[in-house]
């Protein structure tokens, strides 16, 4: 039987390898590092331990600030997601927040299959998934079980980053004429690779036309892979 304190011995000893790693390379890191924080993105992504913001996109310490959560998702009722986004923006001066998703993700899976009548703190906040779901019903109808699941993944990225250019802490920035972009990607597990879905977004007017492009575009794709398969099948 494993003692209870093995696992955080573990980390620590993992901790201290890569420390004594980085600073025998780059003396000045931590020193540099202690002094203040210049981000140039703000990352709001899931709470998956498979979706590491540094380790997926080659940053350092001190490039990402992050705000993660189950699902990715952004509510303007949400205080933790709110003050991340107005001091990551308004006082850190971040240039670009990344709405980031993920392919099989579990939450987005829930609101395709969790009863609503389910009991627990999950199903009350995938809800919000529930809404994206919803608005995009008719959609969904025309795919079949397995390509529910990444259409709504995109779509719920694409959602959240929308209520991102909603937020207070982003119009103040718009209105005051700070320069900040708003994205949406989404993380594919099986390639490791990010792909975009939205954005540069610089100004509701964008945000809009975004919008509205997207929903068009899923609506397109949806039209062109059920023609695939009805040509598919009539020539068998």
């Amino acid at each position: 039987m494993a003692r209870p304190t093995e696992g955080i011995e573990k980390l620590l000893a993992n901790n201290n390898d890569w420390a004594s790693t980085i600073s025998a390379h780059d003396p000045n890191f931590f020193p540099e590092l202690a002094k203040g924080q210049a981000p140039e993105f703000l990352w709001i992504g899931c709470a998956d331990s498979r979706v590491v913001p540094n380790f997926a996109t080659g940053t350092k310490p001190g490039d990402v600030f992050c705000h993660r959560n189950v699902g990715n998702i952004v509510m303007h009722t949400d205080m933790n997601c709110m003050s991340a986004l107005e001091y990551s923006v308004l006082h850190l001066k971040v240039k670009h927040v990344i709405v980031c998703g993920h392919y099989g993700c579990g939450a987005v899976n829930a609101s395709l299959t969790l009863p609503q009548k389910s009991d627990g703190v999950v199903n009350c906040w995938i809800a919000h998934i529930r809404d994206v779901r919803n608005s995009y019903a008719q959609e969904l109808k025309k795919l079949d079980g397995p390509a529910k699941l990444p259409f709504m993944c995109e779509a719920n990225a694409v959602r959240q980053a929308f209520n991102v250019c909603t937020a207070p802490a982003i119009q103040s920035a718009w209105a005051s004429g700070q320069e900040v972009f708003v994205h949406a990607v989404i993380f594919d597990l099986a390639t490791g690779k990010l792909k975009r879905l939205a954005g540069p977004i610089s100004s509701l007017k964008q945000a809009a036309e975004a919008q509205a492009g997207h929903v068009q575009h899923m609506s397109d794709k949806i039209s062109k892979d059920l023609g695939d398969v009805l040509s598919f099948e009539a020539g068998m």
